[in-house]
């Protein structure tokens, strides 16, 4: 599905010229404001190149093509721009991932917090002061505060079940949703609209269109038994290696390719049997008493608004199906999965 994948042509130079970035979802841009390119060019931006949206999942040998942080984070950027949002809340939108640690939301395995996954949010603040990015923003008179409260900028990010522009990007741009959808995204785009600050289908039919595959997605990739038991694996590996001083917090905050390099070098018998597995992992949903191990993931369903005689209407209140198997699905996955991992 060539309309699912992102093609960027960043034409730069040590100047601030224009940056020209062709995007197979959002369409052609030209780059003009300063704050912009040189956030983009910057070693933290350029980080997130290293960083895997899926996490443990792109060590699995069912992982498809690799989508970046870095993808994502431009691909927030240009539809927050695409909609007429405002300097600061695509500067916002183009910021909000870039404090999270190779392998992404894993951190979340390792500090304990994998169905929150809150761990890259605790680190924003700190990632903006030591990654440079508070000196940026001050060198074109932008407040890193109002950059890093979220709440300033309500198309960037809303509680579930809203959309936001982070939840529209990535749900548009994973690999996964590529195999799932044969709609092409754009014509999601002609049938989305601003109002009163909040994302909203023109159409019930197209609510439901985006909110079926945002929902399928969850449940093959997001949220299911082998993506948090692959997260889990990869971050007890993450976690013996901090234990055993075999890397840092700071390793943590390199990229994916780096890690997990370390990590093999150390020749740690129990590591190495950690991410080894990850490759032809294979589990079962199975009884408690049958289980090796307990797993959370956080679910992301969304329940969009669309307009209805011109008034805001929420999917699931006029749709009972949808409602159905949304509940359902959140039910499920809140209680967790217990798994029995089938590798001899």
């Amino acid at each position: 599905m060539v309309y699912y994948s992102i093609a960027l042509s960043l034409y730069r130079s040590i100047s601030m010229k224009p940056l020209l970035i062709n995007h197979k979802i959002y369409g052609r841009f030209i780059i003009t404001e300063p704050v912009l390119i040189e956030l983009v060019k910057s070693p933290a931006l350029e980080r997130l190149k290293g960083v895997g949206q899926l996490g443990a999942w792109d060590l699995h040998y069912l992982a498809t093509r690799p989508f970046s942080r870095f993808q994502h984070s431009i691909g927030v950027m240009l539809l927050l721009r695409k909609y007429g949002a405002s300097l600061e809340e695509q500067t916002a939108g183009l910021l909000h991932d870039i404090s999270h640690t190779a392998f992404s939301h894993v951190a979340d395995c390792v500090f304990n917090s994998q169905a929150v996954q809150d761990y890259q949010d605790k680190k924003l603040v700190q990632a903006f002061d030591l990654q440079g990015i508070n000196k940026i923003l001050k060198k074109y008179k932008i407040n890193p505060k109002k950059i890093l409260s979220h709440k300033n900028f309500p198309l960037l990010e809303k509680k579930l079940p809203d959309l936001c522009a982070d939840r529209i990007d990535y749900t548009f741009q994973d690999p996964v949703g590529q195999k799932i959808s044969k709609i092409n995204p754009k014509n999601f785009l002609n049938n989305l609209i601003i109002y009163n600050h909040c994302w909203v289908f023109t159409k019930k039919v197209w609510a439901k269109k985006f909110g079926l595959l945002n929902l399928k997605i969850n449940q093959d990739l997001w949220c299911n038994p082998l993506q948090a038991t692959l997260y889990q694996t990869l971050g007890g590996a993450i976690k013996l290696g901090l234990e055993n001083k075999i890397i840092t917090k700071k390793d943590l905050f390199t990229t994916d390719q780096f890690l997990i390099n370390k990590l093999k070098k150390s020749k740690n018998k129990e590591i190495l049997e950690k991410i080894k597995l990850l490759r032809n992992l294979k589990v079962k949903l199975v009884p408690k008493s049958q289980a090796d191990l307990f797993a959370q993931s956080k679910p992301r369903v969304v329940d969009p608004y669309f307009l209805k005689n011109g008034k805001l209407t929420r999917l699931s209140t006029v749709d009972k199906d949808y409602k159905k198997k949304t509940s359902s699905w959140l039910k499920q996955a809140k209680k967790g999965f217990y798994i029995k991992i089938l590798n001899p």
